[in-house]
Order: structure tokens, then C-alpha cells, then sequence
């Protein structure tokens, strides 16, 4: 895959004037029915192509950072595999965000990359294969995860450096992270062993104190959303995509969405009917 260099970036992720109605579309279903094709800068199809990568990357941000936030209320010996799970995804959100900044989108058997980074002439470029993204791996996720590492060759140099967890493969495995989630999701005994672990190593008071896979995921997870954060910022990514939920800049949007209490909803579910 190729990606836009630093420069590239920026001007690819330049803010949007003002909110413009029904411009960002669902990528999947737009391109649902399409072949391979070229889209360029100056083009309708360019642009809506553009808003509609730089609205999910602020929702990315979003939901990865929510997710982790979520996470973090479910650090106990019960709920163990599904914070890891959650943590996994809120990983999942980042990278996609950045990727998405240097011009790259993957889904299923559709993918876009740069065909040329030159501004004010930039070309992205659409493809289509049966067997989706070009990776000797098979499942989507696992897909996704071997052409992010690799891709971070391209904007590894501009990553800070104690942001180095979030572009290197956890334990030199690209497909870690899929793999670890995959354990405590699927197989109770993995699961099992997640919650006795985080019963003996829980502390409240230190963060840094959860082991195992869960803490590594937390560790990287971490990482990524930060680095996402980080190329938002430097690229003045400003895309208008929290519309009907929130308006204002993304910080504000993160603390007010991200922060807000859930609704007590304890008491009026059935809950109660499960401890009998």
C-alpha cells in the first residue's frame, strides 16, 4: 500500500470551511458495487471521498477513546475478557484513524491507497478483489493489522518517540492483538484465566499493576489512541462529523461524549432476577 508523506497529509487532512449536509458518506456503501478506479482531487467524487475519511477519523477518535474510557469500568475479575475485547476495539478505532490521514482505507474486499500525494493534484486510488487487501493473511482483522504494521514504515519516522508502542507489533507478532482478543473472546478458558489473573493482580490505586495480555493490550492501545490524537492535532484534522450530537472542536467533543455518565439504567433491568 502506499501512504502521503507528512506534507501530503497535511494537506489531504486540511480543515473544512463549514458543515456541509449529506457530503460524508458510508464508505462501504458507497463503494458496495464499485470497481477499481481512480479518484482526483478537484472531482465531486474526490471530495466526497475526502470528507467521508475525515469524518471517520474524528469518529474513530471518538470511539476509540470512549471504548478505552468503557474499558476501565470493567477492570474486574468478571469482566476481565470483555475489557480486553474493549480495548482491543478502541486499538482498532486509532489505527484505522491513522491510516486514514495518510490516505488509507481498508475494508472487506474494497481498500483505497495513494496514487499520487502531489498537491493540488492528489489521487487516490479505489480497489476491488475478491480476497480483499494484498496480505498472506486471511481473516479481515488479521488483514488489517499485517498492512498496518507494515504501513508504519511510512509514518513511523514522524511518530513521537514514546509513542513507539503504538507502530511496533506487540511481542514482534503483527497479529497479536487479533490473536490475544480472539483467546478471551471465544475460548472460556483463556477468558477464565484472564479473570483469576486480574483477581491477583488487581490494584485500584496502580493502573501499571495489570499484567498479562490485558495490560499489554492497555499498554498499546494507549499508545495508538495517542498517536491518532497526535496527527489529528498536527494535521488540524477539522471535519464537522459530531453534528446532531455535539458541536465544536474534537477536544471538547472527546471530554463531553467521552466523560458523560451512562444513564442508571441498573434498576430497571433484570438484573435482580439473575441472583436468584
Amino acid at each position: 500500500m502506499r501512504l502521503f508523506d507528512f506534507t501530503q497529509a497535511e494537506h489531504f487532512c486540511k480543515a473544512l470551511p463549514a458543515y456541509t449536509p449529506g457530503v460524508g458518506q458510508s464508505l462501504p456503501g458507497l463503494y458496495g458495487n464499485a470497481n477499481a478506479h481512480l479518484l482526483r482531487e478537484g472531482t465531486v467524487e474526490f471530495d466526497v471521498h475526502r470528507v467521508s475519511i475525515l469524518n471517520n477519523v474524528e469518529r474513530w477518535i471518538l470511539y476509540g477513546a470512549s471504548q478505552y474510557r468503557r474499558a476501565l469500568d470493567m477492570f474486574a475479575p468478571s469482566n476481565a475478557a470483555w475489557a480486553h475485547v474493549t480495548l482491543y476495539y478502541a486499538s482498532f478505532y486509532a489505527a484505522n484513524a491513522i491510516l486514514g490521514m495518510f490516505g488509507v482505507w481498508i475494508h472487506r474486499y474494497h481498500w483505497a491507497d495513494v496514487e499520487s500525494g502531489i498537491a493540488p493534484h492528489q489521487v487516490i486510488s479505489l480497489h476491488k478483489r475478491a480476497n480483499g487487501p494484498p496480505s498472506s493473511c486471511t481473516g479481515s482483522h488479521q488483514k488489517f493489522w499485517d498492512l498496518y504494521y507494515e504501513a508504519c514504515a511510512s509514518f513511523g519516522p514522524w511518530a513521537p518517540p514514546e509513542l513507539i508502542e503504538a507502530i511496533t507489533p506487540v511481542n514482534n507478532n503483527r497479529l497479536w492483538q487479533t490473536a490475544a482478543r480472539n483467546e478471551v473472546n471465544y475460548d472460556m478458558m483463556f477468558a477464565f484465566k484472564a479473570s483469576l489473573l486480574l483477581n491477583s493482580t488487581s490494584n485500584p490505586k496502580r493502573l501499571e499493576d495489570y499484567g498479562g495480555a490485558l495490560g499489554q493490550q492497555r499498554e498499546v492501545t494507549e499508545s495508538t489512541l495517542k498517536l491518532a490524537v497526535f496527527f489529528a492535532n498536527k494535521f488540524g484534522v477539522s471535519s464537522f462529523p459530531f453534528e446532531g450530537l455535539f458541536s465544536g472542536p474534537r477536544h471538547r467533543a472527546l471530554r463531553a461524549l467521552v466523560t458523560k455518565a451512562a444513564p442508571s439504567l441498573v434498576t430497571q433491568s433484570v438484573l435482580q432476577d439473575l441472583f436468584q
